[in-house]
């Protein structure tokens, strides 16, 4: 380990999770009060590269900004996915966000995430960030995980909801807890922290997938920041993005789904509402044959567009959100 002083109070040090030919780079920042633990993971899905940039902006400001407790900073959770630009790890079929938390001699993914879940919960965090991206042209939205099992379900939902708020972005609940038990999303790193550890953790999905966008970057590590000060660790509130949506109580759906291939043309753009029965996209023959129409099953609002125009079946035509069931938690 590498320590420095920066800014004669903020103490930053480097340190590596290695393994099986795997380095993994952490930096992490100490502030001379004491206060909370927060860790932010990037890049855990190879092709997913703005956290990345928010990583590195992160880095800069908190050397200047951070007040109280320590940050540790995992700019690439998943570096060989990074280098080949998978989503999975090269040689792994199985999301690696669906491994936690983790095997110390099962596949591939399942020793990776042992070795990330070993190193982070090493830290005791009181909160864990979670970086994705959804789409090029998505909407900016943090999610909050289903707290399925554990004692104290309420109270730690309602934490994460609280600082998932202080984002600044539009707050989506996961699925339904049948479908996130099916989706197997307590096997998320965020979702195990959650259900596992009863540690709250909070998932922002901003930005393109395959580059570091510089205005992506910008809401994102604002957004990490206004977590921060919810957390009294810095002075720094995150403005409220130009799309969020605090009207009502949100979570995530899938669109319909596609019954029949060809060419998916969208109808709708993220952000915008629509009513249920309201045509979403349709898919047509390349001589231009109208195959289907796919339409809302309820009101709700866009939240992102696949990123792919050939389908087949079962492809989902949109990420949307939809009012949150009454008694889901």
């Amino acid at each position: 380990m590498s320590p420095t002083r920066t800014a004669d109070r903020v103490r930053r040090r480097a340190s590596v999770v290695g393994g099986a030919g795997v380095s993994m780079p952490v930096v992490s920042f100490t502030a001379p009060l004491a206060g909370p633990c927060v860790v932010v993971g990037a890049n855990l899905h190879g092709d997913e590269c703005t956290g990345i940039g928010v990583a590195y902006a992160l880095m800069d400001q908190l050397a200047e900004t951070l007040q109280r407790g320590s940050v540790h900073l995992y700019p690439s959770l998943n570096p060989r996915g990074l280098d080949e630009g998978t989503r999975r790890m090269p040689g792994d079929t199985l999301d690696p966000n669906r491994a936690f938390p983790g095997a110390a001699r099962g596949t591939p993914a399942e020793r990776h995430a042992w070795r990330i879940w070993t190193d982070l919960t090493a830290r005791r965090p009181d909160l864990y960030i979670d970086l994705h991206t959804d789409a090029g042209g998505a909407m900016p939205y943090a999610i909050v995980d289903r707290v399925i099992r554990g004692k104290g379900g309420r109270m730690l939902a309602r934490r994460c909801v609280e600082l998932a708020s202080a984002s600044g972005l539009t707050v989506l609940r996961e699925y339904p807890p049948d479908r996130y038990r099916r989706f197997e999303l307590d096997r998320s790193l965020p979702g195990a922290l959650v259900n596992g550890l009863a540690i709250p953790a909070v998932t922002l999905e901003v930005g393109p997938r395959r580059r570091i966008d510089p205005a992506a970057v910008r809401v994102a590590s604002r957004a990490v920041m206004g977590i921060l000060t919810r957390l009294h660790m810095a002075r720094r509130p995150a403005p409220k993005h130009h799309t969020l949506r605090e009207d009502r109580t949100w979570r995530r759906e899938s669109g319909p789904r596609t019954t029949r291939s060809g060419v998916l043309i969208p109808m709708v753009r993220p952000g915008s509402d629509y009513k249920r029965g309201a045509a979403l996209a349709q898919v047509r023959s390349l001589s231009g044959e109208l195959r289907e129409v796919l339409r809302a099953p309820c009101d709700g609002f866009v939240v992102s567009l696949p990123e792919r125009t050939s389908v087949g079946l079962g492809v989902a035509s949109a990420t949307l959100a939809v009012p949150e069931e009454p008694g889901l938690s």
